[in-house]
Parts: C-alpha cells; sequence; structure tokens
C-alpha cells in the first residue's frame, strides 16, 4: 500500500521528467542540424582552379532547386570537410548535398528526414558517391531561399550553371526546417546564414 501511495506520488513526476528530456534531445537534434547546415552553406565556394582538357564544365556548383510539399534539395560545393582520419586522401572541400527522403524502416512509413550526403571527392558524376547520414529525423519539410543581390529579393531556385547565375552565388540562404507529426501544423525553426566567398576563386587573378 505505502509503495503504491509513493508511485501515486512521484509517478507523474517522473514522466513529466522524461517528456521534458526527451523535448531537450529533440531540440539539440533539430537545432544542430540547423546550425550544421548554416555552417556549412556559409563555406560554399565556386573555383575557376579545374583541369579544363578532362573536364567541360567547372565542377564546382551551386543548385537548390524547390520541390513540391516543402522538400526542397540543395546540392553544392564546400570548405567545410573536416578529416576524421589521420593520412586521409582528403581536403576541406567536398560535395554536400542536403535532401528530404522517407525513411525506408517499415515501422516509420510515411516518415520524413533530413539526409545529408558528403562526397569528398569533386568530380562531373555529382549525383553519385558518397556517404549519407541523418541530420533530423521525422521532420515535416524543408525549405529554402536564396537572396538575390540585383533584384534584391528572395528566390525559390538557384543555379549556378544557368546563364542568369553562372559563377555567382547567393548572398544569403534563408534556412526553415519544418518539424512535427504528420498531420499537426509544423514547427519552424528558421536561420539565415551569410556565404563568404560569392565570386568564383581564381589563382590567375
Amino acid at each position: 500500500m505505502m509503495g503504491g501511495l509513493v508511485w501515486a506520488t512521484f509517478g507523474p513526476s517522473y514522466a513529466l521528467k522524461e517528456a521534458v528530456e526527451a523535448q531537450a534531445d529533440r531540440d539539440i537534434e533539430i537545432r544542430g542540424a540547423v546550425d550544421r547546415m548554416a555552417r556549412e552553406i556559409s563555406m560554399a565556394f565556386l573555383s575557376n582552379d579545374y583541369d579544363k582538357v578532362r573536364y567541360r564544365q567547372m565542377i564546382t556548383f551551386f543548385s537548390g532547386v524547390h520541390n513540391a510539399g516543402d522538400r526542397d534539395t540543395l546540392t553544392f560545393t564546400s570548405l567545410s570537410h573536416q578529416r576524421l582520419y589521420e593520412n586521409a586522401f582528403e581536403s576541406d572541400q567536398s560535395l554536400i548535398q542536403y535532401k528530404v527522403v522517407e525513411d525506408p524502416d517499415p515501422e516509420k512509413s510515411g516518415q520524413l528526414d533530413l539526409v545529408r550526403r558528403e562526397k569528398t571527392v569533386i568530380d562531373d558524376e555529382p549525383d553519385r558517391g558518397g556517404d549519407e547520414e541523418i541530420l533530423c529525423e521525422n521532420i515535416q519539410g524543408l525549405r529554402l531561399r536564396y537572396w538575390d543581390p540585383v533584384k534584391k529579393e528572395w528566390v525559390e531556385d538557384w543555379n549556378t550553371q544557368d546563364v542568369d547565375r553562372a559563377n555567382t552565388l547567393p548572398f544569403r540562404v534563408e534556412i526553415t526546417l519544418l518539424v512535427g507529426e504528420a498531420g499537426d501544423t509544423p514547427t519552424a525553426y528558421p536561420t539565415q546564414t551569410w556565404l563568404y566567398l560569392p565570386q568564383p576563386l581564381d589563382r590567375t587573378q
């Protein structure tokens, strides 16, 4: 009887403690994903220094595609790579991609995850290779916008391989991660980041 009374008194408090800790862990996961994206995007770069005999066009690029349902995709070359192993044949350059995909786990049917793909070798096959990891689980979408310094407005797509965007990065990128259970109104986690190298690198200048 005494044990039952004690549990009845402390049980709800323990459940509340677990709920608070779970929400804190979730906030850390979300903010960590947004902050990492902002850091890596800020170090996006283009370079005119490439093997012009082997490659027909610049292999560094920045491609942001707006997709329906807030499932935007961003693929770009960045100077943010960190080598984790001694004597690894890697540099600070890499190709990075963010995308929203449905979780393949049958028990998580319909769940969307924010996935990051990184390829440490920059070549003319940006859609192939690299390692993927989940940055944030159970999201509702990813919304990206790019600041056009000429039009002085936000745009939803940006491709440096297009004629009107050739060799030019946006000055800023707005990142909004939408989080919440399916069917509920999502909570938006927005941030913005500047790009430090808006013009292509060129050793001849």
